[in-house]
């Protein structure tokens, strides 16, 4: 009996122990984790001002919305991010990371302060398909974590963290791709035990770039000025779909060279919502120059930029700024600087496209607000346009779920034009246009690919935002350059060509890079005969291939019924051929890329014989995966017909055929961390009381419970 008794009194004193380390070592360390997470205090939730003070730096911010009603602000870590949502409202706010914008298949939090209490409540939903109702869905596993929340008499701030990968297929996984932030606000707490208020039309959303240093803050006042470079009051024609418009200005009066360091978009008033992307191209103006011809053209109010425009404005095609749709314009980093008056007359030109799908007439104001110094950075910076040349041989078939294409920048070409000790790329803004998903800048060198310079799998037509990347990352004369663009058709039944309207494609990428050297452009095309034999053309009447590049590489062709074959010898195309061809250009008077191929009539193959070669792509099984998948292969690794333009615009070497060079390609090592470590019941994240399901209370209740039993027994 005695040990007996011994042994119950040894076990009483180890759960009195296991209470004192639970209450004390768990509970009491919790609550001042939470203290000390939240700070909470009688400060904290006071209602006579807006509490936002923090010890975290907050490297990044964004507002979500117009009005600024809705701001986010994070800071990237190693594997995870932390956030900080300001909203004015003294309810709910919810905020989502979507592929697409919509609540279906979002990621989502819910986070509000409790009026009566001063808690903050955090919660881990995902967006379901509207079948299974409007509210969110509580995530089965929590993977973000409450550090702080507060509110005053207009606004709730909450602060959370979470790892940029969760495994959690409820979770959006976090990178450096363009992510859509959703956000939802509601005037009205949640009710206890009732299901969450629709917050009505109070929602919207915002693509933003999550990685990335932090951005570069605006030169001072003191040290900068600005010129606005703006079409004022333009009248957008009824008649044109798409307006390319090119104006000239001359620079400000400077007695010597400046830097620009940084633009934004300058949008007046009256801005039509019709911008699509704007270009500041400099004017390389010879001594001699006609200085008074020059000024007129400055006061001139402009001319279609690919149409009937003065000669000498050729002149004007090296780039220096580029704008596009979404984009909120660069500062550029301390030690670059673009050259801005390097003559005493400088002249630029704005090129502004004008996207106008519902043919309306419409007045803008808008272009380019230029922010320059007199203080001259350390390094003067050039930008460098990569891709695909604009063009109709750039091909992407319908009822694709995805195509790739790529513009060859070749390492001839940087072997001739990049100096010695190589450039430094600074920034990337990546283009293309609407069925475009996954947009990439890829760099080889001796036939090794290395880190992307630029990448994008979830691409954002209407967010074209250039990418500054974490260090300068240097191109050597031989190294390559290919830009992959990804698109998708599915909704499309004919194909998709390269051009400049916004229904065409491009695949282009604008290099900011240090030194400034005479490489303005870099691209690629497929050769005319090769892009025509991989369709299946091996000649067409009245034309060879040289006339056909020609005329697809300028842009027209004859219209003639009677032409010269390619033995020299008169070929008249039939009366019926004939009629197929102006039917065409009738029924597909908008599709520009018919205004050549329409008038190509096929000769061999025999199969294909009196077809025009409009007829012909429309003709193809672009719903056999074998044959696009082969297509894709073929002008992708094939020939690629390569450019290398200088400033000027002039051709530093000859054109060339090319076959892509073989390469190591690269692969990206993942380090993935989870942040779960176990499928636990999900509870209410909050701040400022402990939670009701909490392990503290689970391990004090079993306690209490032994302890019971012990005593009893003893008794």
């Amino acid at each position: 009996m005695t040990l007996k008794w011994l042994s119950r009194c040894i076990l009483l004193i180890f759960l009195l122990k296991t209470i004192r380390c639970a209450t004390e070592d768990l509970l009491d360390q919790y609550v001042k984790h939470v203290e000390n997470v939240n700070n909470v205090n009688e400060n904290i939730y006071r209602r006579n001002r807006r509490d936002t003070s923090t010890d975290i730096v907050w490297t990044h911010s964004e507002v979500l919305d117009k009005e600024g009603k809705v701001i986010l602000r994070w800071q990237p870590r190693h594997q995870e991010i932390l956030f900080r949502v300001e909203a004015k409202t003294r309810g709910y706010v919810g905020l989502g990371f979507s592929p697409d914008g919509k609540m279906e298949k979002a990621d989502i939090i819910l986070g509000w302060v409790d009026d009566n209490s001063g808690v903050a409540v955090l919660m881990d939903c995902h967006g379901v398909p509207a079948s299974q109702g409007s509210a969110p869905v509580r995530d089965e596993i929590d993977n973000y974590t409450l550090m702080r929340g507060l509110q005053n008499y207009t606004h709730t701030v909450i602060e959370f963290r979470r790892a940029f990968d969760t495994c959690d297929p409820d979770d959006y996984v976090l990178s450096s791709d363009t992510v859509r932030v959703i956000w939802a606000l509601h005037e009205y707490d949640p009710q206890r035990g009732a299901e969450m208020v629709y917050h009505g039309e109070n929602r919207g959303y915002q693509s933003i770039h999550l990685l990335g240093p932090p951005p570069v803050a605006k030169m001072s006042a003191g040290h900068s000025t600005s010129w606005d470079v703006v079409l004022e009051n333009f009248n957008i024609p009824q008649y044109a779909e798409t307006l390319y418009w090119c104006k000239i200005f001359k620079a400000p009066a400077l007695n010597s060279k400046h830097h620009i360091v940084g633009f934004e978009p300058n949008i007046g008033k009256n801005h039509s919502k019709m911008i699509h992307h704007m270009v500041m191209h400099e004017c390389e103006l010879d001594e001699e120059e006609d200085i008074e011809l020059w000024e007129t053209f400055s006061r001139d109010k402009g001319k279609s930029c690919y149409s009937n425009i003065p000669s000498l404005w050729d002149k004007c095609l090296t780039p220096l700024v580029a704008w596009a749709v979404g984009s909120k314009g660069e500062n550029f980093p301390n030690h670059v600087g673009l050259p801005l008056a390097e003559k005493k007359h400088s002249f630029y030109m704005l090129e502004v496209h004008f996207d106008n799908p519902y043919v309306k007439n419409a007045v803008d104001t808008s272009g380019l607000k230029v922010h320059y110094t007199s203080e001259l950075r350390e390094n003067e910076a050039g930008v460098l346009v990569t891709g695909v040349a604009p063009s109709t041989l750039h091909f992407i078939p319908p009822y694709q779920t995805e195509y790739k294409t790529a513009g060859y920048c070749s390492v001839d070409c940087t072997k001739e034009l990049i100096p010695k000790e190589g450039i430094n790329v600074v920034s990337v803004m990546l283009h293309s246009h609407l069925a475009a998903r996954k947009l990439k800048l890829r760099h080889f060198r001796a036939m090794k690919e290395l880190t992307p310079l630029a990448e994008d799998n979830k691409y954002d037509f209407n967010y074209q935002q250039s990418r500054s990347l974490p260090q300068d990352i240097p191109i050597l004369p031989g190294d390559g350059l290919i830009t992959e663009c990804t698109y998708s058709t599915l909704n499309r039944s004919k194909p998709t060509l390269g051009g400049y309207t916004t229904s065409n494609e491009m695949c282009l990428a604008f290099v900011l890079h240090y030194p400034r050297t005479r490489l303005a452009g870099c691209y690629s095309i497929p050769p005319v005969k090769y892009f025509f034999e991989n369709l299946g053309i091996k000649e067409f009447y009245g034309k060879d291939m040289g006339e056909i590049e020609k005329a697809l590489l300028e842009g027209s062709i004859e219209n003639d019924s009677t032409t010269t074959s390619p033995n020299n010898q008169e070929s008249k195309i039939s009366p019926e051929v004939d009629k197929k061809v102006k039917k065409h250009l009738i029924d597909d008077q908008q599709s520009e890329w018919n205004i050549v191929f329409d008038k190509l009539v096929i000769k061999e193959p025999q199969e294909f014989r009196n077809l025009t070669f409009t007829e012909h792509l429309r003709n193809m099984p672009y719903n056999e995966t074998v044959f696009t998948k082969t297509m894709e292969k073929y002008f992708y690794e094939g020939l690629h017909l390569t450019f290398c333009r200088k400033k000027h615009d002039s051709v530093d070497m000859n054109k060339q055929i090319v076959k892509l060079p073989e390469f190591q390609q690269y692969e990206k090592k993942e380090n993935v961390q989870c942040s779960y470590r176990s499928k636990t019941i999900y509870t209410t994240h909050t701040v400022g009381a402990q939670s009701r399901n909490s392990s503290p209370d689970l391990i004090l209740s079993l306690s209490y419970y032994l302890l019971i039993k012990v005593l009893t027994s003893i008794i």
